[in-house]
């Protein structure tokens, strides 16, 4: 379409826009209120005192003020408070199927909860979306909305635009980034939050805008915007104090013209120069707030009194509105590659406990979908789907981002969350019991591989495989002192490395100690200063090495498991972190790099070593690597979502454990932002592993694939997420190798079975799908909320696609295939 057309058509569409919203054609400026309530199902309080304190009666008033006033639009962040209002409020039902047919009560999203999008699983974060959409089409609603908006969590994944995209999602807005003030988790000095390279200065100081194209290192992409005065700039429209948020609510009414309109106008000035538009976003909706009774008078008698003279109209509308009006002058909006990180890194590890049995729970949960559709299966499959969805109805619950994050204080973890996880856990694994009844599904290797050769002498041990040579020293703790390649004898990692260290931190279950002024993280103490004993035991195809030794007073033992036809070294660390310590695990890899490559939801990115803070924790999904110039490198295996850090010199280290009670500024000082206090007592075993890379980067050492690999391997037993990876190995055949099997499932939105590919950097790159235990009649490529979009390409008996992006999701139908057996081996 030529430029001009293309701008005729973007013209028509604004005022078309503009008449459906009721404001004038030639307003120059218009400043929109979308109002809701941020509602937390489990923050401070559980879920139902939450619900009986707070939501329903904001719930029913903001249902009086929408049936009252047929003009005004109010927004629902999440459907969790909305399916337990539905279920406690069946006289209500007709009119909120009603209100959110006809576009008056709006839906930010599609999501569950309002998810964290760094450390929860990429599956799990679809899935939240997937339940969302279902429960809404269950119920007779159908709208399916293209905006997911995340007013609270605490950061966002880079490759979120990528995330969203296989959702259907197209638009987007956040609050939480790197460099940003907000009031009562921060000091008031914006010098010392708003670094000049942060996300919030190039925003507010570079680009001046809050509105940007946000494009990804994937291709994905977004119109998004930010929140830079928080998700309740707004709240104070009508009203004298300082604010309505329910833990501090310190404000009275104050409908009087000049109060209003002195708040219209001092929003108008923190927004106008950050504008490219003539739009502006004013959200209300901090905590648990209640609607502003009668807002659309309120509005009216200021633009009749005040439009005139002040050329800014107001108007309530909903923040997809707002986008699609800013869409219209797209082509005004930079187009960034955001990375809205590190705006808090405590929680990346905060809880072990906790977050360990939310990813064990996911897993299991993967296991089960993909037992349903086995073939001896299928005439389960109904009743089985009916429960599986039920299950994971459950489960998306701890993708909240004061959920999976460990930022509620022990009350409600322990009262709620921990139960929570535990029933959800537990109604997966007697499924997987149910539905795995054949255990031949593992494959039975004929040949065990051989040891490896090694040699223990005078307080050294020396272990020799085809991939590496390596040596541990008791001296040094029991740590890895030298790790080499034996051609070539290039030495990939120093001594000490696989070195426990401890350290103080005054940080809390959001922050580390070295992220606020007058905090605290400094190292105390490691395992390689004092000497412990080796122990070396000769298991069924591999060799164990254990370490135990004090850290903090508390004991700590090592283990390490090494095969002698396997590059990687299966690795564990079980303790307790002390009070107010935080313990990580250090490799001296002698690798000089400015920068660290890692997973996480959505796709895979390459960051700064340092940002900020010194040093800089980042998230990590499953792995991170780091290459010297010669390419030589470490990757390091996760077994669970937590965080990494790389030091000047060459050092890589990675959280274990974590027990940081609560924010403490120079020993006294707490935040009211962070009122929560939590402890992690419980003994906690970390999975991790390591890989020596010669060379490559982490395409060419396909580390998204071996990540899984590495931490499946048990020597002594089959985990749940080898029996996984067996069985859609034996289910699907996909080429290329580098492509990732992340769910196969019977189909929630139609017929067949669901097959969810990860390929982070082959978008628009053909990949061929054969599905090995069923004729495929049909296929269909699909979004994440099992929408097709486009039938696809059969022949040679494979599916053939694109990849859209980082993620694709396909459909597949067809006549069910039965083995005669589903041992395989002798």
């Amino acid at each position: 379409m030529p430029d001009d057309a293309r701008d005729l058509k973007g013209q028509a569409q604004e005022q078309a826009l503009r008449a459906k919203l009721g404001f004038p054609a030639d307003a120059q400026h218009v400043l929109i209120f979308a109002e809701s309530s941020h509602w937390d199902p489990d923050w401070l309080l559980t879920w139902d005192e939450y619900f009986d304190r707070h939501v329903r009666r904001n719930l029913d008033a903001a249902l009086d003020e929408l049936t009252r006033d047929p003009r005004r639009v109010y927004s629902l962040e999440c459907l969790f408070f909305l399916q337990k209002y539905w279920e406690a409020s069946p006289d209500r039902r007709g009119m909120i199927q009603s209100l959110i047919n006809s576009g008056r009560l709006r839906l930010t999203s599609t999501g569950v909860t309002t998810a964290d999008t760094l450390i929860t699983s990429t599956e799990a974060i679809l899935r939240d979306w997937l339940m969302g959409q279902e429960w809404l089409r269950a119920n007779g609603m159908s709208p399916e909305p293209t905006i997911a908006y995340f007013p609270d969590s605490f950061g966002c994944s880079h490759s979120l635009p990528s995330l969203l995209n296989a959702a259907g999602f197209t638009q987007t807005a956040i609050t939480r980034l790197d460099g940003m003030l907000f009031t009562g988790c921060d000091w008031p000095f914006r010098w010392h939050r708003q670094w000049e390279s942060s996300s919030a200065a190039v925003l507010m100081k570079k680009e001046r805008t809050l509105d940007f194209v946000w494009r990804d290192s994937g291709g994905g992409e977004v119109l998004c915007h930010w929140n830079a005065f928080t998700y309740g700039q707004g709240d104070m429209l009508a009203y004298t104090g300082l604010v309505r948020m329910y833990l501090y609510p310190w404000a009275i009414s104050n409908r009087s013209d000049w109060n209003v309109t002195r708040r219209i106008q001092g929003y108008a000035r923190q927004l106008l120069p950050l504008s490219r538009t003539p739009y502006l976003f004013c959200p209300i909706g901090f905590d648990f707030v209640g609607p502003i009774p009668d807002l659309v008078p309120l509005l009216d008698r200021y633009n009749q009194k005040h439009y005139p003279r002040t050329g800014i109209w107001a108007v309530n509308a909903g923040l997809e509105d707002y986008l699609a009006l800013v869409d219209c002058h797209r082509d005004q909006l930079p187009v960034l590659e955001l990375d809205p990180n590190p705006y808090w890194t405590g929680f990346y590890s905060a809880r072990p406990s906790l977050k360990k049995l939310t990813h064990a729970m996911v897993v299991s949960l993967l296991l089960a979908e993909a037992l349903a559709v086995l073939p001896e299966n299928e005439g389960e499959r109904p009743t089985v789907k009916q429960e599986l969805e039920a299950a994971w109805g459950d489960a998306v619950v701890s993708n909240h981002h004061d959920f999976v994050t460990g930022t509620s204080p022990d009350r409600v973890a322990e009262t709620e969350q921990i139960p929570w996880l535990q029933r959800t856990a537990e109604r997966a694994e007697r499924l997987v019991a149910r539905l795995g009844r054949d255990e031949g599904i593992r494959p039975v290797q004929e040949t065990r591989p051989e040891l490896p050769e090694w040699s223990q002498h005078g307080g050294f041990l020396e272990i020799r495989t085809q991939h590496y040579s390596l040596e541990m020293a008791e001296g040094l703790g029991g740590c890895i002192s030298r790790a080499w390649v034996p051609a070539s004898g290039q030495v990939l990692l120093g001594g000490p490395s696989n070195d426990l260290v401890a350290y103080e931190d005054s940080g809390g279950l959001w922050r580390m100690g070295h992220e606020f002024i007058g905090g605290r993280f400094r190292e105390l103490g490691c395992s390689s200063l004092k000497p412990a004993r080796l122990e070396v035991r000769p298991l069924d195809g591999c060799l164990e090495v254990c370490c135990t030794g004090n850290l903090e007073g508390e004991e700590f033992t090592r283990r390490l498991w090494f095969r002698g036809d396997s590059p990687v070294i299966r690795c564990q660390a079980c303790g307790r972190a002390a009070d107010k310590r935080t313990v990580t695990v250090r490799f001296n890899t002698g690798v000089e790099t400015q920068v660290i490559t890692m997973d996480e939801p959505g796709g895979v990115c390459v960051r700064p070593v340092q940002k900020k803070y010194v040093p800089t924790f980042w998230p990590v999904q499953s792995f991170a690597h780091i290459r010297g110039r010669d390419g030589s490198g470490l990757a390091v295996f996760l077994g669970m979502p937590g965080a990494v850090a790389y030091r000047a010199g060459g050092t890589l280290e990675l959280v274990t454990h974590r027990n940081a009670v609560h924010e403490t500024a120079f020993g006294m000082i707490t935040f009211p932002g962070q009122p929560a206090t939590g402890h992690d007592g419980s003994l906690h075993v970390a999975d991790y592993a390591i890989l020596l890379t010669p060379t490559g980067d982490w395409l060419a050492n396909n580390l998204l694939r071996q990540a899984s690999s590495a931490l499946g391997y048990h020597p002594e037993q089959t985990t749940t997420r080898a029996r996984l990876d067996d069985l859609m190995a034996w289910l699907v055949e996909i080429e290329p190798s580098d492509v990732v099997v992340a769910a196969i499932k019977p189909a929630t939105r139609g017929d067949g079975i669901i097959v969810r590919l990860l390929a982070p950097g082959r978008r628009g790159k053909p990949v061929v799908l054969r599905c090995l235990r069923h004729a495929v009649t049909e296929a269909w490529l699909c979004d994440a909320r099992e929408r097709d979009l486009e039938r696809l390409e059969m022949r040679c008996e494979g599916v053939h696609l694109s990849m859209p992006g980082s993620i694709a999701t396909v459909r597949v139908v067809g006549a069910t295939t039965l083995s005669a057996s589903l041992r395989r081996g002798p």
